[in-house]
């Protein structure tokens, strides 16, 4: 039985950090629309439950946003450390950039919750909701590796490979940092998941420039 290696506090963190760009612009209307709420004279019941009402799952999504953050640089330690030490050689035989459904995703999962009032509990539940059912789907799916933020500094791309090792050809979706890959390009990939791979930089020097 095949074990998936990117762990689950990992997909987690990749599936919050996608959701980056919206947290931070829901966090902002939020803050900015209710400003004068923000002027406590004292702490007492009645300020608590107002910065609950109009700053609580603002509250939440910067907890969120610091975790996946958090949690987005310790795999990056992780998957170099294991570069260090594993990975395999292939060489491309056809690819494909499929950085552009970054943006697809954008638009679709990400841009209709923007402006919704988080005061509201009418607008918070469906957003939660939303939120919870697309991660599930997200975070076991290949749509892991299509990240808006991450997109911002690595490429992503659709390869079919040859093994050198085993001489099987193969395909899988790579995250890598060069914007040049080209099929016959030999390179050493850790595998981060199934058919998910990132390019080892360690041994790449010359393509990830």
């Amino acid at each position: 039985m095949r074990v998936n290696k990117l762990h689950l506090g990992a997909r987690i963190s990749l599936f919050i950090v996608s959701y980056l760009p919206l947290f931070f612009i829901m966090c902002f209307v939020q803050l900015y629309t209710y400003r004068k709420y923000l002027n406590w004279k004292d702490i007492s019941i009645k300020s608590v439950t107002i910065f609950l009402k109009y700053f609580g799952a603002v509250s939440v999504l910067i907890a969120l946003s610091l975790f996946g953050i958090v949690g987005l640089s310790i795999f990056l330690k992780n998957i170099k450390r294991r570069c260090e030490t594993s990975g395999r050689t292939i060489r491309i035989l056809d690819i494909e950039n499929k950085s552009n459904k970054s943006i697809s995703y954008l638009f679709t999962y990400i841009i209709p919750f923007v402006f919704q009032d988080l005061s509201k509990l009418s607008n918070v539940v469906p957003i939660a909701t939303l939120l919870i059912v697309t991660a599930l789907i997200y975070i076991n799916s290949s749509m892991i590796l299509i990240n808006p933020t991450i997109s911002i500094k690595y490429t992503l791309y659709q390869i079919n490979y040859l093994d050198i090792e085993s001489n099987k050809k193969r395909s899988g979706m790579i995250l890598t940092k060069s914007k040049y890959l080209e099929e016959d390009d030999l390179l050493d990939i850790e595998d981060v998941g199934p058919k998910l791979f990132m390019l080892n930089p360690t041994r790449n020097k010359n393509v990830e420039d």
